[in-house]
């Protein structure tokens, strides 16, 4: 394979796959800033004008996700050298707008994508260096930590809570990152292809689930933890409501990626609870008691048992549909996103609408 047709190797988990060009005039890579923004008129432009326009080896396109923001967002955006908006006609989350910068980052033909919020949190100048694990073909997934125990953050609940399911998830996953929630994140092409984030909350904590799932190789760079420019965040605005969200997604998630072993683990508990109450049963019969209670709770335990493992059976079956659909999905996005499909105008806004997410393709403004 010459040279002219490839710019590097990218792992996708234990396979080393060869990064195409997308182009034959263009040198490098091509680096897409993805930034979601709802009402971010004031801190907008100055997020979009640190973005760094050239990196060693690739060039830089932004684009901007107006996540239906009733001020003058978008044009600001424009104005400050965004290369593209997209635009939804109502707030969707921060999900949805992960979703779509990434779907116009693709389909743009993007190498590696990175994806960072509009309020001033995340450091635009540091995009080179999230981006270099990749395109050194070390990491599919980069993740720009945090030092939490120095954050600004004014709330102790916040701080911990993110430092002890930081360090939670980083067991149960054996992920080697310090850091989950944060947003600031670089993607290579291959692995957003196959992260498929179906949540309606964050994109944070599902694409590092499945990242850990697909045997994705995920590193770490630091960066400061930097406060808002101004306002106040609406993802953590109540703190109990998004550790609701936030865990209850990461345990679906978490069922989702394995769920005979979490169903047998319950299965294994009932019926050993079975056996400790129907030995407690005989042993009570012999001493000459009855112990009818015992004998009914293990009749019932032993029901669970069974009805959990058929549950992890029944899950499993689902589960490998499942990853055969993700295949599926895989390919399909490939064949979607190839090089040949026709490149957006610079300078242009985009309206996604609020029922669909680009399906039928992005509308011009």
């Amino acid at each position: 394979m010459s040279a002219s047709t490839v710019d590097s190797f990218t792992r996708a988990g234990d396979v080393t796959r060869v990064l195409p060009r997308h182009g034959t005039a263009r040198e490098g890579y091509k680096v897409a800033v993805v930034i979601s923004a709802f009402d971010e008129a004031e801190t907008i432009g100055s997020v979009v004008s640190r973005v760094p326009r050239r990196i060693p080896h690739g060039e830089v396109e932004v684009i901007v996700v107006d996540d239906g923001s009733t001020d003058a967002t978008g044009a600001i955006a424009l104005a400050a050298g965004a290369d593209h908006v997209e635009r939804h006609r109502r707030n969707r989350g921060l999900a949805a707008a992960f979703r779509s910068g990434v779907n116009a980052a693709l389909a743009a033909g993007a190498d590696v994508v990175v994806h960072l919020d509009g309020d001033g949190q995340h450091a635009p100048e540091l995009v080179p260096s999230l981006v270099a694990p990749i395109i050194r073909g070390d990491a599919d997934v980069v993740v720009g930590v945090r030092p939490l125990a120095e954050s600004s953050d004014p709330s102790t609940v916040r701080r911990r809570g993110n430092r002890l399911g930081s360090w939670l998830f980083g067991r149960m996953l054996k992920v080697p990152v310090t850091d989950v929630t944060s947003g600031y994140r670089a993607f290579s092409r291959d692995s957003l292809m196959r992260l498929t984030v179906i949540s309606d909350c964050t994109y944070t904590l599902e694409t590092l689930i499945r990242a850990a799932r697909l045997h994705l190789a995920v590193r770490e760079v630091a960066v400061p933890a930097l406060a808002r420019m101004s306002g106040e965040s609406r993802m953590t605005r109540s703190v109990t409501r998004y550790v609701g969200d936030a865990g209850g997604q990461a345990f679906r998630m978490l069922l989702h990626a394995n769920p005979l072993s979490v169903f047998g683990r319950a299965a294994l508990v009932m019926f050993a609870l079975s056996v400790g109450l129907t030995t407690w049963f005989l042993v009570g019969y012999q001493s000459g008691g009855m112990h009818l209670p015992s004998l009914l709770a293990a009749l019932l335990t032993l029901a669970l048992s069974i009805g959990l493992f058929l549950c992890g059976l029944i899950a499993d079956g689902i589960n490998t549909n499942h990853r055969l659909l993700e295949e599926v999905l895989f390919h399909l996005r490939r064949v979607e996103y190839e090089p040949s499909q026709t490149h957006r105008g610079p300078h242009q806004l985009y309206d996604l609408g609020a029922s669909s997410e680009g399906r039928d393709g992005p509308r011009a403004r």
